[in-house]
């Protein structure tokens, strides 16, 4: 609880004073770690693992990647890691992950659709 109330004064306070929103990120994600270890006890990569998962729901049901300063919007209002963090954890940078969840998304939908069609042409 006290860590949701810092990270809301933190979202407040970037709006307010429209302080820099890779500072406000960095604090951010230490907020998000130190709430990591006070109370849940889970690994970073557990903590990146949900935060990709949240990424994943957020490119299907937006349709559109985010740009990193969404995301991090997003992340500190959900309790998910920033832009930076996953880019950097994921390796390639945050753009290129979203390009890249997307490509595979589409193909399984792709896939999907092929298997439907099969089912549907075997069952007649």
């Amino acid at each position: 609880m006290v860590i949701e109330n810092l990270n809301n004064t933190l979202m407040e306070g970037i709006e307010k004073y429209e302080i820099d929103s890779a500072k406000a990120c960095n604090i951010s994600d230490m907020l998000v770690i130190e709430n990591q270890s006070l109370y849940n006890n889970r690994s970073l990569q557990d903590y990146y693992n949900k935060s990709i998962n949240a990424l994943i729901e957020y490119l299907i049901k937006n349709d559109i990647n985010p740009n990193e300063t969404k995301w991090n919007r997003y992340a500190v209002e959900n309790g998910y890691l920033s832009a930076e963090t996953i880019g950097y954890m994921y390796g390639n940078g945050f753009h290129i992950l979203c390009k890249e969840l997307r490509k595979k998304l589409k193909q399984n939908q792709i896939e999907q659709e092929c298997c439907n069609k099969i089912n549907i042409i075997f069952k007649k």
